[in-house]
């Protein structure tokens, strides 16, 4: 059957009006969070892993640990880590570099570029978080929007668990749900 079965229900929040039950051309979005580095800290795992499982109900999400090299920066080291995140970006995918010197945005706004992005037929968005010495220029240079969490310097831990965070906000704010106030 090339229609959907849909179930009507009712329209709350900017919810849809019908609810599509399957559909084989429904794809919900596809997020990749490539990060360098692992997750040490087991308080900032946990939170991790929370967030990671709170986006997976509003869409797919793969979580890349790229392995940080022991002398990062320039030289032979510096350009394996950088051939290394360029080689698993998603193809086709809306690329994110995090960078101190990018554009900051609000919660709404992060949530008006996913959903943007989604309405102009990317269904993929990959947000490359980098180390302890950031990303290469190589790497900025292939994003398509430089995105600042702020203008205070974070660990990179800590900025893999923001970003997280304010991409969940980011899909309840979509969504019309209360968690963003």
């Amino acid at each position: 059957m090339i229609y959907p079965d849909i179930i009507p229900v009712f329209q709350v929040w900017n919810k849809p009006l019908v609810q599509i039950r399957s559909c084989r051309y429904h794809n919900p979005m596809q997020i990749t969070l490539l990060a360098v580095g692992k997750c040490r800290k087991p308080y900032l795992k946990e939170g991790v892993s929370d967030y990671v499982d709170r986006i997976r109900r509003y869409a797919s999400l793969e979580h890349i640990e790229v392995r940080e090299e022991p002398t990062p920066g320039k030289g032979a080291a510096g350009n394996a880590l950088c051939r290394d995140i360029l080689r698993r970006l998603p193809k086709n995918a809306f690329i994110v570099a995090l960078d101190p010197a990018g554009a900051s945005c609000s919660s709404d706004g992060l949530a008006r570029r996913i959903q943007r992005t989604g309405l102009e037929g990317i269904g993929r968005i990959a947000f490359v978080v980098g180390g302890p010495s950031g990303l290469s220029s190589r790497v900025i240079r292939c994003a398509d929007w430089r995105l600042s969490l702020s203008s205070f310097t974070f660990p990179h831990e800590i900025a893999r668990l923001v970003l997280l965070e304010q991409i969940y906000r980011a899909f309840t704010i979509i969504r019309g749900e209360p968690y963003h106030r």
